[in-house]
């Protein structure tokens, strides 16, 4: 199978691309560069080598368990024909695992920031480049997910949404360093507040319209899923600490 093709409207190119983010990391106070062939994400006052980076080569080199949740609901796809598009993409551990479980399926991932963009694409080009076959198949997108969707024109499999939102409430305990960089950095790059109940139903709906087979939101236990035309999950898979809510739209193979 082809790699994906870097002439495909919305595909990122890393070449052309990096000197945007390095930009954009930079308006946010932060620093974006290449450690021992790494892009990685930095705070001033993070040591070299310390700093976020790409998941999709590190998440396919480790030992994923079969009880996954996500693998199990790719597993579910069965023959169902069409892509797996994950909306929002982030640093790839999901599109990884999402490609890892689907032998020969097409892996689309979508991401509107070009700092998150460009870390997604160096993590999916290492992992080619350490002949990570799943990698292969995984497609990066830069851009709006929804606007993107709307001109694809074969209908996925499975639509997976996991938004990177703030955390509902203060007493939480504070993320891991990489979920903390990422939130000052979107954050500082969309002053508007978001109101997550909209955000949610904005994607739900373009999952919807786009006839996915499956449609996938993952959010904390305590989230509450927001009221849409697609009606009450069909199902729900509970961890500790996410929740997976799939809608069994239908098979197509049928």
């Amino acid at each position: 199978m082809s790699g994906p093709d870097p002439n495909r409207p919305g595909s990122f190119d890393l070449e052309t691309g990096i000197s945007s983010a390095v930009e954009s990391a930079a308006s946010a106070g932060m620093v974006l560069d290449v450690v021992d062939g790494v892009l990685e994400l930095r705070a001033p006052e993070d040591r070299a080598g310390t700093g976020v980076r790409g998941e999709i080569e590190s998440a396919l080199r480790r030992r994923l368990e079969t009880g996954h949740p996500l693998r199990r609901i790719v597993h579910g796809l069965g023959e169902t024909p069409g892509p797996i598009v994950d909306l929002t993409g982030g640093l790839g551990t999901d599109t990884a695992i999402a490609a890892a479980s689907a032998a020969s399926r097409r892996v689309l991932a979508c991401e509107r920031h070009p700092v998150v963009a460009a870390l997604l694409e160096d993590g999916r080009r290492r992992a080619v480049a350490a002949g990570l076959e799943p990698a292969t198949r995984i497609e990066m997108h830069h851009g709006d997910a929804v606007d993107w969707l709307r001109r694809e024109g074969e209908p996925p499999a499975l639509i997976l949404i996991d938004p990177m939102f703030p955390p509902r409430r203060k007493s939480s305990a504070l993320p891991p360093k990489a979920m903390q960089r990422l939130r000052s950095l979107l954050h500082d790059a969309d002053e508007t507040p978001i109101d997550v109940d909209d955000e949610l139903r904005t994607m739900l709906g373009a999952a919807e319209r786009a006839d996915a087979g499956r449609i996938v939101l993952k959010r904390p236990p305590e989230a509450i899923v927001p009221d849409t035309s697609l009606g009450p999950p069909t199902f729900e898979i509970s961890t500790k600490l996410l929740r997976w809510s799939v809608w069994e739209r239908r098979s197509r193979a049928e």
